[in-house]
């Protein structure tokens, strides 16, 4: 298999970036109207360059003009390596040094620098451009990189150029095809006959013609009918290839510059990112809390503000280290931790610096240290820190949850849980949650000294209500349930009916009362069937109202006690003997009379006990008799 590059052209308008592309691959990239007839490069131009057997290129001529610095950040999102063009007559311009900012805060993995023109100049010019962009490049990806001198209209040193190309990206990662298929869109058209086709450098991950993608933010499926590279269809597409591709279920113009296909619908779309900032080197102005910014990341720009935690004002001519704070924006857009970005202001327009998304999942912090702590652990943090701080803060998460909060592959998702289960660390569920061992211990503590605190308030009752518990305690409600399944089948608590206790605990009278509700017990016994107000036994042996009433209920609960009604409890034993007498005298059917003359009750305590064997299905009624269900 071939590896794929896509290599960025970059530099000062006018400076060759065209002509160099042309030489390198027999493409004129400018195929626009406009860009023939103005002669500069509008948007990004794209060819193909087959370097060796094993080696394919996509060159991506980016415009140089500062009008157009959109377009060349789109162009140059998701590029492997880049090579810089400057002019031998002109040296190093405005908009070399801004490409030169951007590349870097990019991070482009490689370079190279490639002086055009340089037939037009002598030997003793030559070298004092090299020493200027030499001391231009300080500090930036292309110091120390190679500088190459060419003439695109001679073709002399064309072959130097992509000898030098080859080496530069032997050095050079392939990029993950493994994981989710992502590809920033930065074309969108129609083709008569065949409908909508978007286009884009594939950031990671691959595509077969028939696959269904998720457009993002608009969160639209869709197939894809054909796929092509440079105009060539080819069944598959991978990570570092130019793309484009034919899809079906939606108008091209629901779709626009800046949206992503992927294979992942949970990718992040978000309004709130928290990142690190690095300024640019050509930076002039301090930038205000609450600043308006222009976010440029993957193929999309979006406007928003800049919100400090830890300033109210940036001083560009201080600041030399990077800055964490936060993006709110006034678009969604799709991101995930590790994006590149660039920041601009839109007035005065400059580019104010640039970094990577550390939370895409930002949320409203307060202004502090202790947020500042909190982003530099985002900062920091390795993908095991990243899993264990999102499990900490969330709970109990699904494999694809902990994806989407930390943004990090299912490999690394993966790899990182083995470890964590390896050492003991992590727990999985049934459900296919996971949480950390640590949060389902402190649960455990939680619940025990809950349970115990509420033994000794109400003695008499089962136990807690669990679904009390499920909204009192300090985590979310879902991962209570969880843990609590979990307890319970650990035999770490014992669940009768809807109440939770600890597994040791029995229902018992309170301290000091024990002699009087036994008394108490005794009588409402003897009087059976007929009786008296349930406050009454207690009035007679002096037990507080309180304390009886909350007897009242855990008698209930526990099917001790059956209600007649909203003053009178029966004995269960009771009504239990009652109804075998009645059974024994007549197994079939009978009246209330014959119930009244084997019981000896009036109708006040009958004709709710018969009741109550008609609601427990005991009985039957049936005109004047009852029948008993076999």
């Amino acid at each position: 298999m071939k590896k794929s590059y896509t290599v960025g052209m970059a530099g000062h308008i006018d400076h060759g970036k065209t002509a160099l592309t042309k030489a390198l691959t027999s493409v004129d990239t400018d195929r626009l109207k406009e860009e023939k007839e103005r002669k500069i490069t509008i948007e990004p131009g794209y060819a193909p360059l087959s370097l060796t057997e094993e080696m394919e290129v996509s060159i991506i001529d980016v415009p140089g003009h500062e009008k157009f610095i959109r377009q060349m950040i789109a162009g140059v999102a998701g590029i492997d390596a880049v090579i810089l063009v400057v002019a031998a007559d002109e040296g190093v311009m405005p908009q070399t040094k801004e490409h030169i900012d951007i590349l870097t805060l990019l991070e482009v993995k490689a370079g190279f620098i490639v002086v055009t023109k340089s037939d037009l100049v002598d030997d003793d010019f030559l070298s004092l451009v090299s020493e200027d962009i030499e001391k231009e490049v300080k500090g930036t990806i292309f110091e120390g990189t190679p500088i190459l001198f060419a003439d695109s209209v001679t073709k002399r040193g064309i072959v130097d150029v992509k000898e030098q190309l080859i080496h530069m990206l032997h050095t050079v990662s392939e990029r993950n095809i493994q994981g989710d298929f992502r590809l920033p869109i930065d074309h969108v058209f129609t083709v008569h006959g065949q409908g909508t086709v978007i286009r884009g450098t594939v950031f990671e991950g691959k595509v077969q013609v028939g696959e269904t993608l998720f457009l993002l933010p608009i969160n639209k499926k869709v197939t894809v009918r054909q796929l092509q590279k440079h105009g060539k269809r080819v069944p598959e597409g991978k990570a570092g290839e130019r793309l484009a591709l034919n899809i079906s279920g939606i108008n091209a113009l629901d779709v626009k510059r800046g949206d992503v296909a992927t294979t992942n619908h949970q990718l992040v779309t978000t309004h709130v990112i928290n990142v690190v900032l690095y300024l640019a080197k050509e930076v002039r102005f301090n930038l205000e809390q609450r600043t308006a910014i222009k976010l440029h990341i993957g193929t999309a720009e979006v406007y928003g503000k800049i919100i400090f935690f830890d300033r109210n004002v940036l001083q560009v001519d201080i600041e030399k280290s990077y800055v964490l704070c936060q993006l709110r924006l006034d678009d969604p857009i799709v991101t995930k931790r590790g994006d590149r970005y660039i920041l601009r202001r839109p007035s005065p327009v400059e580019t104010i610096g640039g970094g990577w998304v550390i939370d895409p999942n930002g949320k409203k912090m307060r202004y502090g240290k202790e947020t500042i702590a909190q982003l530099q652990k985002q900062f920091q943090g390795t993908p095991t820190e990243l899993v264990e701080e999102t499990l900490r803060r969330k709970k109990t998460l699904s494999k694809q949850s902990l994806m989407v909060e930390t943004t990090l592959s299912q490999e690394e998702v993966n790899a990182v849980l083995k470890e964590l289960e390896a050492k003991g660390l992590l727990l999985s569920f049934s459900t296919g949650q996971v949480a950390l061992t640590e949060t389902y211990q402190a649960f455990q503590q939680e619940i025990e000294e809950r349970l115990k605190a509420f033994h000794q308030r109400y003695p008499l009752r089962l136990g807690e209500n669990i679904e009390e518990v499920r909204k009192q305690v300090s985590i979310p409600t879902e991962s209570a349930q969880l843990l609590l399944e979990r307890l319970e089948k650990e035999k770490k608590i014992k669940r009768t009916k809807q109440f939770i206790s600890l597994p040791s605990f029995q229902p018992s009278y309170p301290n000091g009362w024990e002699k009087r509700m036994e008394q108490a017990y005794d009588r409402w016994i003897k009087d059976g069937i007929q009786t008296k107000r349930w406050n009454a036994y207690g009035e007679e042996e002096g037990i507080t109202k309180d304390i009886f009433e909350e007897w009242k209920y855990a008698l209930l609960d526990r099917e001790i006690a059956v209600k007649m009604d909203e003053h009178h409890l029966w004995p269960r034993k009771v009504l239990e003997e009652a109804k075998e007498k009645i059974k024994q005298q007549h197994p079939f059917e009978f009246t209330i009379q014959q119930a009244k003359e084997i019981l000896g009750v009036s109708r006040k305590y009958l004709i709710p006990f018969l009741e109550w064997l008609d609601e427990t299905d005991e009985t039957k009624r049936k005109e004047d008799r009852r029948v008993w269900r076999t």
